[in-house]
């Protein structure tokens, strides 16, 4: 009897210890990781012309705006939108929600009547870049 007791306290103990095996090519559901294999983070919303002053000057600026699909986030998070212009190879730029708190953005470049302009994005959080995703806006 003492010995059966033993041997389940034993089995117990090692059953108890046992962790599932993870299986890291599963591990692709959260869009801020670089391995990310669902659906488009980003969606183009529109893009049209607007003028702005500066310094007395009217500038024509080519506004990109895009929404960033917060419903596929495993859980709210507070993030950033990195841009990268392809077409001007600009240095990466982060960008502001349109209003507070929104998930529509909105990018300024330079126009290009006619042009395809293509903007590389990526989330951004705790100074970590997520996939990039590329969205394009014709004028």
């Amino acid at each position: 009897m003492r010995q059966l007791l033993l041997s389940i306290l034993v089995l117990t103990l090692f059953t108890g210890c046992y962790k599932d095996e993870v299986d890291v090519s599963m591990l692709n559901t959260n869009p801020f990781d670089r391995d990310y294999s669902g659906e488009p983070v980003f969606v183009f919303e529109e893009t049209f012309l607007q003028t702005i002053t500066v310094g007395g000057n009217n500038l024509l600026f080519q506004i990109i705006v895009f929404q960033v699909r917060e419903d596929l986030f495993l859980s709210p998070t507070a993030y950033t939108v990195e841009v990268r212009d392809l077409q001007n190879q600009d240095p990466n730029a982060t960008v502001t929600p349109v209003e507070p708190g929104s998930n529509r953005f909105r990018y300024q470049r330079s126009p290009a009547p006619g042009e395809e302009v293509c903007l590389e994005l990526r989330l951004s959080n705790n100074q970590s870049a997520a996939r990039a995703e590329v969205i394009c806006a014709t004028l």
